[in-house]
Order: C-alpha cells, then structure tokens, then sequence
C-alpha cells in the first residue's frame, strides 16, 4: 500500500489531457463489454461452459461450436442510472437511455463426417452506454476567507457552491468468431475483436463569493484539461476450448488478450505554459493505450434437457493497462503499476425450460481493479484526515439478472432485467479550476488545489431492461 498526501500530478495534472480521464476511463477502454443478448444478460452473463448462444463468445469463443443451428437476433436495450452523492449532503443524478445494444448472428455448417463434424461463424456486435454524472450541491464546510493586502478589514468568503463531473459515451465491441466441433466432445473457438471507445467528460465548480458589504457573486469554473473529448479504436483477440467431461458437465477455458488501441484522438481545452507564458486554448493530440487481458475458466452443467447452470472465473489481468508514448506518460503508469493489481470476477447463473418456455436468474461479482491508497482528504466536513480508502475511483460491483423467454418453434422472443450497484469514493479538487474571461485566466479562490484532496461517497444504481427477438433455421 502506498500513501499519497499531494495527488496533484496524477489527478489533475496535464500531459496532452488530464491524468483523471486517464484513470477514470480504465473501465470505458478495457477488454470486457457488459452487453449481449436478452438470454446471455438473464443468466448473469455466464455462458461459459455452456455456450450455444451468440452472446457467449463474451466469455469464451468456443461456445460458438456448440450452436447446432444458425440464428439471427437483435437486442433492444433501456438503460438507467442514478447516482446519489454523498459530500456533507447528498444529491442525486440520473439518466435514461435506449439504445441496439446487440446485434448478433451464428452460422453453422455440418460436415457429416467423424472427427470435425460442424463448423461454425459467428458475428457479433455490442454497445455500452458510459453515460455517468456525478452531482454535488453547495456545501458551507468547503469555505475559505481571504484578507486584503491592501486593507485588513476588507474581506472575501469563498464557498463551494456545486460540482459536476458529466461523462456522455458509448464503447462497441465487434466480433468475428470461428468455432468446430471435434465428434461433439470437444469445442474450439478463435475470436478477432474491433473495439470502439468515444468518451466525453466535462467537470465544472461552482463558487461563491461575499464581501465585508454583503455583496453576492456566482463563478463557475472548468477543471484544467476540461471540457475534454476522446475517440479511439483498438483490437484484440480471443481463443478458448470447451470439453466434455461426459453427457451432463462441460468445462471450459479461454483467453482474451489485452485490446491494444492505437492513435487515440483526443481534444481539451486547457491552460498550459508556452515559454514564459500560460495560455488557455483548446489542444488536440494523439497517443496509444493497452488495456487489460482476461482468464475464463468455465463449468457447466445440463440435467434432461431442462435445467443448465454455469459458473465461470474470470482473472482481469490489468499489468496490461499501459499509456503510450511512455515517456509523455510515466505518472500515469506509474499510478497504474502502483495501484492497479489483477482482480477477480465471478459469474454464476440458471436456464430453467418448461416446455417453450424459460425462465432463467444470474449474479455477477466484479471487484474492484484498484489497490487501497492512502489520502490526505476532506470528506465534506472541513476537516482533512490521512484515511486509507479501498474504493477510491471504483469499487466492487454486484450485478443481479432475471429474464424469461419463449420458443414460437424457429421464432423466439426473449426478455432480461439486470440490476447493478456500486459504491466508490469520488476523488476530486487538488487541481487547477479555470475561467477563461476577456482573454485572461481566472483560478478559481477556493483552495480546491490545496495539498489535499476531496472525497465524495458515491453510490450508484444501474439498470437495463432487454427485449430480444430472434430466428433460428
């Protein structure tokens, strides 16, 4: 565990754009996608072993060999959030939106031979919303008050006044997956991935200030690198195995290598020094990033045809996650390999068929990809503490699914609800907050670039309704 008392260079410092978005947007670029069809998302997303469906090449791409008939299907996704903040009082934000969030189709070819007996290609393409906003309000504890040089008994009263962090942005995921069946026993699986990131953030604070003559004014001020904006495209691949141990239990393992984005595009307005002198403008750059790689380890388990369970492990190996050029980037890595450790995840889920119908249930656990830190931090009270924090930037996530589907023979419609919640430790001020006014550079008075930081709870809530339809033949 490493402790941090001035945070400044890795949270609001600017090299091409701002650490935070680089820390903040780990889950935005990594390998996973939390999308697939209204059966894969129903059963928590754990398809593993079992695979069959589309969805399931998520997990591992030899569940495509499973298939033994072709299919076509498209997914409609709502999705809401809400997030209450907690920083001396709470506050809440929430969004909805609706979106194709996948779309996916599974070719199959029989042989009629011994030995490889089908083969099959899958296509597949997924959408994530990043969309996220975190609200706080005024709070009276983050208050400052300054002396005149010139006249002692003049006076200002900075307050904190309110506080946005908006992220507007979806990343894809495109899959062309190859799968064959060796006699029925044995399932093979090769992936190629094509990733698409666009990711938008705009944090504003709000200050106000009185006085001695009771005089009231409202500022509002960007962060430094802020209002900022990134596109990226990556790819990676994914290859995986899937036996049978007998007629009941199939066991599975697959690899997925790290998505490696080149030639990221980002633009921000910032205030940097050129020479002797700062100037406020709006900056474009580019520059490459790896994301991390992950181990599946699958079982699953079939009884008559009518009852499946699966549960699958998943090691997210995030050493991976790197920033590139190096050299423009070495604070950034160095909080990555610092503070960012493998994590674990488990998936565990149902399918339960009563005749043409499904019912099927899910629990999905994902922690944390952030080692504890320790900070010199105000929690909204006024009073800064030293305090280890074990979900600074992102805590452990817990995801509960139901869906239920019926069989028109060929035709199918299938429908899911997942429910996520999250809490983590919002870590924000020790930076630099402009206002860019008659062609001058205004900091904001408001010590929110002090040697400490400042810690909001934030406990978030997700959830995403799915309607699928589908065409077997």
């Amino acid at each position: 565990m490493k402790k941090i008392t001035a945070i400044i260079t890795l949270i609001a410092g600017v090299v091409h754009a701002q650490t935070v978005q680089d820390i903040n947007s780990v889950s935005a670029y990594s390998n996973e996608i939390n999308a697939g069809s209204a059966r894969y998302i129903g059963m928590g997303g754990s398809m593993g072993a079992l695979g069959g469906d589309i969805s399931s090449i998520e997990q591992n791409p030899a569940g495509l060999a499973l298939a033994i008939a072709s299919d076509v299907n498209v997914t409609l996704g709502v999705n809401n959030y809400k997030n209450d903040t907690k920083f001396g009082n709470s506050f809440d934000a929430d969004d909805t939106s609706v979106l194709f969030q996948n779309v996916g189709g599974t070719f199959v070819f029989n042989t009629n031979q011994t030995g490889f007996n089908r083969f099959s290609i899958g296509v597949k393409y997924s959408q994530q919303s990043l969309d996220n906003w975190v609200r706080m309000g005024r709070n009276e504890n983050i208050q400052a008050t300054y002396l005149s040089s010139e006249d002692p008994e003049e006076y200002t009263t900075y307050t904190m006044n309110g506080y946005h962090d908006e992220v507007v942005g979806y990343k894809t995921k495109m899959s062309l997956d190859f799968g064959a069946s060796y006699s029925d026993k044995i399932y093979l699986g090769l992936g190629f991935n094509f990733h698409d990131v666009q990711y938008d953030n705009y944090v504003v604070f709000d200050e106000q200030t009185v006085g001695e003559d009771g005089t009231s004014n409202v500022f509002r001020y960007d962060l430094n690198g802020t209002p900022y904006t990134a596109s990226g495209q990556g790819f990676s691949l994914s290859a995986g195995v899937i036996g049978k141990v007998n007629d009941n239990v199939r066991l599975g393992l697959a690899y997925h290598s790290p998505v490696w984005y080149r030639n990221i595009q980002e633009s921000y307005y910032a205030d940097l020094l050129f020479g002797e002198n700062y100037r406020y403008d709006l900056y474009y750059s580019e520059y490459d990033r790896n994301a991390n790689g992950r181990l599946v380890a699958s079982a699953g388990a079939v009884f008559a045809k009518s009852l499946a369970l699966n549960l699958d492990y998943t090691l997210h190996m995030n050493g991976s996650t790197k920033m590139m050029p190096s050299a423009d980037f070495a604070g950034t890595n160095t909080f990555f390999d610092d503070y960012m450790k493998s994590s674990s995840e488990v998936r565990a889920g149902l399918e339960y068929r009563i005749n043409n119908f499904r019912i099927r249930g899910g629990y999905n656990y994902v922690q944390s990809p952030f080692e504890e830190i320790t900070l010199d931090a105000d929690l909204g009270n006024g009073t800064v503490v030293t305090q280890n924090f074990d979900k600074a930037f992102r805590g452990d996530t817990n995801r509960f699914s139901l869906g239920a589907g019926y069989d028109f023979g060929g035709f199918y419609l299938d429908a899911a609800y997942q429910f996520q919640n999250q809490k983590y430790d919002y870590v924000f001020g020790n930076g630099e907050y402009v206002d860019y006014d008659l062609g001058e550079v205004y900091l904001a008075a408001l010590p929110l670039n002090a040697d400490h930081n400042y810690i909001a709870e934030v406990k978030n809530q997700t959830g995403m309704f799915l309607l699928t339809a589908g065409w077997q033949f």
